[in-house]
């Protein structure tokens, strides 16, 4: 799948707010999905995710064997179940709360995005240039907490890794489908 011209509005708005993503690799058919913190940036007509990993899980095994990827990034929010007595419901029937709840429910778009993309390994020694900027942008993303800042980026045994993303499929809740 050739690079898309251009993610939507609401794609690209998703990647620049969301705090996680959803990273399968994959090696002799073994799929593998991790739950990882990102940063979002464009590079002319490149859209790219970068994320850092220790070098002895599994992903970046599967990362440099086979840099084809997938990516879910979605807008869902999962809400706990409470459970509660009718009496209770019933009170807050027809309360401001209710109607509150009924707009919330109407602002969320809920929508599924999977990204294809192609993972690069950067090598901090003969890409170093390189590899200090997307870091730096990577240190400086206010949605990653900065104690994860240092485990994650800053930690010697950890590999900086670019997605370049190449293709696009936004599901909604009605099953709608669109590439791009």
């Amino acid at each position: 799948m050739e690079t898309p011209d251009k993610l939507p509005d609401s794609v690209l708005s998703l990647l620049k707010s969301s705090r996680f993503i959803h990273l399968a690799t994959c090696l002799n058919d073994k799929p593998h999905v991790s739950l990882m913190n990102y940063t979002f940036c464009q590079q002319g007509d490149k859209q790219i995710i970068i994320i850092s990993t220790p070098t002895r899980t599994t992903k970046y095994q599967n990362m440099l064997s086979n840099p084809n990827v997938s990516i879910l990034i979605h807008d869902w929010i999962s809400v706990k179940d409470t459970t509660e007595s009718k009496e209770s419901v019933a009170q807050r029937r027809n309360s401001l709360f209710e109607l509150l709840a009924s707009f919330n429910k109407n602002e969320i778009s809920r929508v599924s995005v999977m990204l294809d993309g192609k993972a690069k390994i950067l090598d901090k020694n003969k890409d170093s240039e390189t590899f200090n900027f997307y870091k730096s942008l990577h240190l400086n993303n206010p949605k990653i907490d900065e104690n994860q800042v240092r485990n994650y980026i800053e930690n010697e045994n950890n590999a900086l890794v670019l997605i370049e993303i190449t293709g696009c499929k936004v599901t909604d809740t009605d099953n709608n489908i669109e590439e791009y």
